[in-house]
């Protein structure tokens, strides 16, 4: 009981982590990677993945989320069970490469059935 609990705090709980497959890309180019799903203390009901592609510009610190990726999901994490799912997002033709004033990064959310996210952030460049 007391470990159902914290989990719900993020204390022991299920993680995610979106591993890519390398961190420079090409206008156009398609991002391929996975997604590491480890299980956490206890058995936790997964709801969906949510990943974003954002740009960030720094000049104007504002974000922009470019794309918008969901997988839905029924399943159930056991305590401590590796899932690995494949990732792949194509970067538009005209995304401007990264530079002192424009960066890229994925976020991406696990979310549960019980309302707690967990949240990964991993930056990449676009080059020309």
């Amino acid at each position: 009981m007391f470990t159902k609990l914290m989990c719900r705090f993020g204390i022991g709980s299920t993680k995610i982590d979106l591993i890519l497959s390398k961190k420079d890309y090409r206008p156009g180019e398609v991002i391929q990677g996975e997604y590491e799903i480890i299980g956490g203390r206890v058995e936790q009901k997964l709801k969906r993945i949510e990943t974003e592609l954002l740009q960030y510009d720094h000049s104007s610190e504002r974000s922009s989320v470019l794309h918008h990726n969901t997988i839905l999901s029924s399943s159930t994490m056991k305590a401590n069970e590796l899932k690995k799912i494949r990732f792949s997002c194509r970067l538009a033709d005209s995304y401007p490469p990264s530079s002192e004033s424009i960066s890229y990064k994925l976020v991406t959310r696990l979310v549960f059935d019980e309302g707690i996210n967990r949240v990964d952030h991993d930056d990449f460049r676009i080059i020309a």
